[in-house]
């Protein structure tokens, strides 16, 4: 009973709000303090001292007893000072805040370059009011500029070393092969659990252990989601119901040859009398030793403008080029488990047929694994908003690179998604009244991949896509309806992981690391792209590459066939060719400059990060091949996919920006400040492991 007591007083003290910070002393809550002090005191007296004064009494003499009653009076006294001590004057988490709520807004790849420029020209002028009442500075993003990396250091406030996130993608040193930062898999197999590589807190566990209301919603790197004092809906990370971070599938009757890479995204089907009958594919499997593909039966009826699909007995229509509404498929796994996944169809003809179909989400109602905290949140969610896309990343990038899908197709996807966002922002900020709410639109980082203009090996002047302008145009519009329903108690934070630039020329840096005497192939692979180093003499190669800005040395004893031994000269050769790499077309240096990594990340988990992390010049970014272990048959290519815009490059050329409505006694800041910053408004003590520093200081 005195436990529960203890624990519902500290819930009550955990947090407090602007009103009686700094006024506790003589304020309203101090006879509320001292009420449940004499009440422990009492229960005390009546539960504990009472009846031991009549134990003493019976046992001992009437001398004797009158002795220990000072004793035991002493004895209560010190109890109770312990338990105030540990209630009030401990360490506590939580002192004075500054402010009763903390908004922080994420827009990823949000360009400070772009937005000076479209405030300048007019068309931002609620971030430029903004801007003029509070602060606007350009945010230092990590090393390297990363989404997972970045948007992890701004959760943690501390530096790569000691969260553990250093690339979109990491190497297993047993195997040499890539895996994603984004999710651990125990076992690989659909179904099982994921785990998160993050290291280090972010800050919604330090409010939620402070007991702070904390709402989080599609932060980058959330996944597998934690418990927490409020929801949480995981963002980037989040898998579909195969495991995959991304994937369409595209239907057609149209006779398709050898289409390479796409292969698998491609299922040819036949019409008979209007009739197409075929598959679904979900999850995997393994049923009698082999990994299989899950599928659901699918009947497609071609009317005169649209289409009805049939799953389950349940009808969807679909017109013609159009997308469709959330279609629901059930994966029979074995006869007491299915697996329910969430999917919309883009009808793109009727003869030939051609249908384009979404990557299958978990559906958010009936969830494969849990998305969100608590567990239920991601279904009451749903039935408040509507089904939603759940997938990590779910812009058809892909498709849209592919052909598959049409740039109009692909960015009414994008409205789509965004209207999805703004529901879920409003649902949640409706019921903000106190402690930190933290959301993050991504899919300003997709359009600008896809809509770049720039090219800066060619020009220097800043040109901007009218399809990006008209994105930051519409968050313009969002921000102005924030800031007529935000008060002076409270602290808005808007943040962007990192800028952007062109993405001109692909550097193939497992192929120069060949070039250079770094790296030793068992054959000549002229044109393949032979990924996962399939062709690479491990015994005679120092050095290899993997991710989008890493560079590992084949070091004996952490690799599983390493031959150096003297990785400081390796390192040091290799950095001092890259710096001076030089662009025979252009006459650029490839390279603005390559990084130890021990110059750049301190913590625990240093020895998990590359041995050197490439700070490319814009315009160079790595391959598409390297990423996965791959090669081209030259070392630079010239970058002809739309995905023209891009970001892993030298930290120092693509900041993020920051935005707040209170004015910083700072010209700049950086990632790793954010945390502290969040805390700090809200009276919770900053951590001492936490890298950055607070800018209300």
């Amino acid at each position: 009973m005195l436990l529960l007591v203890l624990i519902n007083l500290y819930s009550v003290l955990a947090y407090i709000d602007p009103g009686t910070a700094g006024t506790i002393i003589g304020g309203s809550i101090w006879p509320f303090i001292l009420g449940v002090l004499v009440a422990i005191g009492a229960f005390f007296v009546k539960y504990f001292f009472k009846p031991i004064k009549r134990g003493v009494f019976v046992f001992m003499g009437k001398n004797k007893r009158k002795k220990l009653i000072k004793p035991l009076f002493i004895i209560l006294i010190i109890i109770l000072g312990v338990v105030f001590s540990l209630v009030f004057l401990g360490e506590r988490m939580v002192v004075d805040s500054k402010y009763k709520r903390v908004l922080v807004i994420g827009i990823d790849a949000m360009d400070p370059k772009i937005t000076d420029k479209l405030m300048s020209e007019g068309k931002l002028p609620n971030f430029k009011k903004l801007a003029g009442q509070g602060s606007f500075m350009s945010l230092n993003t990590s090393y390297p500029p990363h989404s997972p990396v970045a948007w992890t250091s701004i959760a943690t406030g501390v530096n790569p070393g000691k969260h553990n996130i250093f690339d979109f993608i990491r190497r297993n040193p047993e195997t040499y092969l890539p895996v994603l930062s984004l999710l651990k898999s125990a076992s690989g197999i659909s179904g099982t659990n994921y785990e998160s590589y993050v290291k280090a807190n972010p800050f919604w566990r330090i409010t939620s252990n402070a007991g702070i209301p904390t709402t989080l919603i599609r932060w980058p790197v959330s996944f597998p989601p934690e418990r927490i004092k409020g929801n949480l809906l995981s963002g980037l990370g989040v898998p579909d119901v195969k495991g995959f971070l991304s994937g369409y599938t595209y239907y057609t009757t149209k006779e398709i040859g050898n289409q390479g890479q796409e292969s698998n995204k491609i299922i040819q089907v036949e019409e008979d009398n209007n009739i197409i009958e075929t598959e679904i594919f979900g999850p995997k499997t393994k049923k009698s030793g082999e990994i299989v593909d899950i599928k659901a039966f699918m009947r497609i009826r071609l009317n005169e403008n649209s289409a009805d699909i049939v799953i389950e007995g349940k009808t969807y229509s679909v017109t013609l080029n159009d997308w469709s509404d959330w279609i629901r498929a059930k994966f029979k796994v074995d006869f007491l488990k299915s697996v329910y996944g969430i999917f919309k169809v883009h009808l793109i003809s009727l003869d030939p047929f051609e249908m384009y179909i979404t990557a299958v989400q978990i559906d958010p109602e009936n969830p494969l694994m849990d998305i969100s905290y608590p567990a239920k949140y991601s279904s009451r969610l749903a039935k408040e908003i509507g089904l939603y896309y759940t997938l990590g990343m779910p812009e058809e990038t892909d498709g849209y690179i592919d052909d598959r899908i049409s740039k109009e197709v692909f960015l009414e996807q994008i409205n789509q998604l965004e209207e999805e966002r703004g529901k879920m922002f409003w649902k949640e900020f409706k019921n903000f009244k106190e402690g930190v709410f933290a959301f993050v639109f991504d899919s300003s980082d997709r359009v600008q991949h896809m809509f770049w203009d720039a090219k800066v090996l060619e020009d220097e002047n800043l040109s901007v896509n009218e399809v990006v302008a008209e994105y930051y145009s519409e968050k313009d519009i969002f921000l102005g309806e924030v800031l007529e329903q935000i008060d002076d108690a409270t602290l808005l934070l808007i943040v962007s992981d990192h800028g952007f630039t062109s993405f001109e020329r692909a550097v193939s840096m497992n192929r120069w690391l060949v070039d250079n005497g770094f790296m030793v192939l068992s054959k000549d692979i002229n044109d393949e792209e032979a990924p996962l180093f399939q062709f690479v003499d491990w015994s005679k190669t120092k050095a290899y590459s993997l991710g989008f800005n890493s560079v590992y040395i084949n070091l004996r004893g952490r690799e599983r066939k390493g031959v150096v031994d003297d990785r400081e000269k390796v390192v040091d050769d290799i950095i001092a060719k890259l710096e001076n790499f030089t662009d025979k077309k252009t006459g650029k240096k490839v390279v603005n400059k390559a990084y130890r990594r021990e110059d750049i990340y301190k913590g625990n988990h240093v020895e998990d990060a590359p041995d050197i992390i490439i700070g490319f010049n814009p315009g160079y970014r790595m391959s598409w091949q390297t990423a996965v272990g791959g090669f081209t048959k030259d070392v630079l290519t010239d970058n002809v996919k739309k995905w023209k815009g891009d970001h892993l490059v030298d930290p120092l050329f693509v900041p993020g920006v920051l935005f707040s409505n209170i004015k910083f006694n700072k010209l700049s800041a950086s990632q790793i400040d954010v945390a502290p910053t969040i805390l700090d408004a809200l009276g919770v003590k900053i951590p001492e492991e936490i890298d950055g520093k607070s800018l209300l200081r």
